[in-house]
């Protein structure tokens, strides 16, 4: 099951990244696409919501193109604890390929109606309508009238029941997977059972765009190459991108198959994921700004014997700001959220290894090497200018010339491309801004939670409430039941429903012949 997350994206990514997906090296029967929009957004240079963008793109199903909307709890504030959702079934199709499509329009509730941006909960609440879902199908918990109809369409779409799709992957809708990424993902959790979480290397798509984005290819070269395969080795790998990760849903427990573990759907990684109790400057860094990176957390924290491992043969591509001012705002949030989640890592002694062989000293140094960033350039530049004046200017250019050559050899190592020498010396001159100006910047702003100018929308008078195919809910109440009794409550309304036509139709039978 591919996970994609949608917010205000132009057509054109979006298209990118579903025809990357229906290209993998997987059967399209055996993968579904379940695409969330979080709200009813026009974007950016859009002309259409991104709701009608997709719905424009999918063969609907005839039977799913009204369909009712529901109500489902939702995270946010004590207005926006709920909210409303309709599901369209369908199929994408590019080039031969033909994929099963369920697509959930978050639309908002009646209140909502007149607001910017009716229905957004952000992408945690997008993450968490399919990780609900999957655990009360697989827990057999009750489930609300929304989960109800995402199992009804998905069997009806498929011919699968949900609960036997085993993995998650999550992917942005900017995101472009490459064809063999899937399936080499899909072979490493099945020869490995232990791996609860995988991940594979992002690169960068826009590459010459600008200055802004060449200085990135490097950085992105050693933050996997470097820092998510060192953490591999320990099976702790401490962030799995919410753009291109892959999730076990649950694990079997013994060998017969027959008592399995949750993973994803576990109660208590989604009970805490989903929590609203954001109430300190800590938390709000967690659940606000780096949501893919605590969910990583709370899955280590969760089941520190299981791994979180790096693929490096899988490989997808995604945009990077081009703007400065967007990868400011970008960085700040990273930063400060690889700070608090490292700070949530650092206290579970469960981690694999011993002392300084361990990953919880591993995470110590992260954190350490995180915080001591803007002091150690203030030290090298001050080592280099004491050099020149005393004379010992070569000691300073012999530890920069150590520390330039090492880099050398692991671009030799990993990738073997000369390429990435070019991108390294790029990275070099763009050295102060990595290593003193972001960090500066987002310690300044440890207490601002807002996504900045990362993503941006339409600004319009126009009312976004109702989109076309929308119906108003029937009830306000959430109401949860087990499958068995909300199956039961639609046979015996459509028994009833064809009762009354059935009479309706002799009545006027009677009247015609008698």
């Amino acid at each position: 099951m591919c996970l994609i997350t949608c917010y205000s994206e132009q057509e054109e990514e979006i298209r990118k990244s579903l025809n990357s997906l229906t290209l993998t090296s997987f059967k399209d029967n055996n993968k579904l696409l379940f695409i969330v929009v979080d709200g009813v957004i026009t974007g950016s240079g859009n002309s259409q919501t991104t709701s009608d963008i997709i719905l424009n793109m999918l063969d609907v199903e005839r039977w799913s193109s009204r369909p009712m909307s529901y109500c489902y709890e939702s995270v946010g504030d004590i207005d926006k604890q709920t909210n409303m959702a309709c599901v369209y079934a369908g199929h994408y199709q590019y080039s031969y390929r033909r994929v099963p499509v369920i697509l959930v329009v978050k639309c908002g509730k009646e209140s909502e109606r007149n607001d910017e941006k009716p229905g957004n909960r952000g992408k945690r609440d997008s993450q968490l309508i399919l990780m609900k879902f999957l655990s009360a199908v697989v827990l057999n918990n009750k489930m609300t009238a929304l989960e109800y109809d995402l199992f009804k369409k998905i069997y009806q779409l498929t011919h699968i029941y949900p609960d036997q799709y085993n993995y998650v992957l999550m992917v942005d809708a900017d995101t472009e997977v490459h064809s063999e990424a899937l399936l080499k993902m899909v072979r490493a959790m099945n020869n490995d059972p232990k791996i609860m979480g995988l991940c594979g290397e992002t690169t960068i798509s826009n590459r010459f765009q600008s200055w802004v984005t060449m200085i990135q290819i490097y950085e992105y070269f050693i933050t996997h190459h470097l820092g998510k395969a060192f953490e591999s080795v320990f099976g702790g790998v401490t962030c799995l991108p919410g753009c291109f990760s892959m999730y076990r849903v649950r694990s079997p427990k013994y060998e017969d198959d027959k008592y399995f573990v949750p993973l994803l759907t576990s109660p208590a990684i989604i009970n805490e994921y989903a929590s609203n109790n954001v109430n300190s400057l800590h938390r709000k860094n967690l659940f606000l700004l780096g949501e893919d990176r605590y969910l990583t957390t709370l899955m280590l924290k969760n089941f520190p014997r299981r791994k979180t491992v790096w693929i490096s043969d899988a490989v997808c591509k995604t945009q990077v700001p081009n703007k400065f001012h967007v990868l400011l705002s970008q960085r700040r949030r990273w930063i400060n959220s690889t700070i608090h989640n490292l700070l949530e890592l650092v206290m579970v002694p469960q981690l694999c290894g011993i002392f300084c062989c361990s990953m919880q000293f591993v995470i110590l140094l992260e954190l350490l090497s995180t915080v001591v960033l803007p002091a150690f350039f203030i030290l090298l530049i001050y080592l280099f200018v004491a050099g020149i004046q005393t004379g010992y200017v070569y000691l300073t250019l012999s530890i920069a010339f150590i520390f330039i050559f090492f880099q050398i050899i692991l671009i030799f190592c990993t990738s073997q491309k000369l390429s990435n020498l070019f991108w390294m010396l790029i990275y070099m001159l763009a050295y102060p801004i990595w290593n003193f100006l972001l960090p500066i910047y987002a310690f300044w702003h440890f207490d601002n939670f807002s996504w900045g100018a990362t993503r941006k929308i339409k600004t319009s008078s126009e009312d976004f409430y109702y989109s076309k195919g929308y119906k108003k809910l029937s009830r306000d109440s959430l109401v949860k039941k087990y499958w068995y009794q909300w199956e039961y409550e639609k046979r015996y309304h459509d028994r009833g429903r064809m009762e009354h036509k059935i009479k309706k139709m002799r009545k006027k039978l009677n009247k015609r012949y008698y």
